[in-house]
């Protein structure tokens, strides 16, 4: 059984208001509420991992100091309405790109006995490519839902993603997804 892993869907990122809007981020919503509601509908592990920093950006990345994003407690923290987790559901917070750098995730996959990883979020180039480098340095089997991903345009989002194939990620359609565990 896979684990839907979303990377960070908060409202600094995806909406057009946003401290650090992702142009592609946004259009993706959908993408990744149809896997949200697949992955709870199937059972399967969901692990939404999100940024929290501090009002003066201390404990994120030198570039992003004096001008933090994702401030802890503020509307730019939030995930977005169409994807806050429920009950149950893990929450990972990170200060860096990788959803593994100073975080409980190798816990958190311990506990789920490293699960297959479908990824999906925002965004391409940054977080999601330091996740996925992470994760396949760890050996762990992993797709990353290519509806569900974005960048600042889709030239970025169709490089990373051939770059990512080329190193045994495996690219999977949102169709692929839903029909993962379907009886018919």
């Amino acid at each position: 059984m896979p684990a839907l892993m979303i990377v960070d869907m908060q409202q600094d990122f995806v909406s057009p208001d946003g401290a650090a809007c992702v142009a592609q981020a946004l259009p993706s919503v959908p993408a990744i509420a149809a896997a949200l509601a697949h992955a709870r509908q199937q059972g399967w592990p969901v692990i939404h991992v999100v940024r929290e920093h501090d009002p003066a950006g201390l404990n994120t990345e030198p570039f992003r100091k004096g001008r933090p994003v994702c401030v802890s407690g503020t509307w730019g923290a939030e995930i977005v309405p169409e994807l806050t987790p429920v009950e149950g559901e893990l929450v990972v917070v990170k200060t860096r790109f990788s959803a593994f750098y100073q975080t409980a995730m190798d816990e958190v996959l311990n506990s789920l006995n490293w699960p297959e990883i479908i990824l999906c979020g925002t965004q391409l180039p940054n977080c999601l490519r330091a996740t996925v480098h992470d994760a396949v340095n760890r050996d762990l089997p992993l797709s990353v839902l290519v509806e569900g991903c974005s960048a600042q345009n889709q030239a970025v989002a169709d490089a990373n993603l051939e770059d990512m194939a080329n190193f045994g990620v495996n690219l999977l359609s949102l169709a692929d997804c839903l029909a993962l565990n379907d009886p018919n």
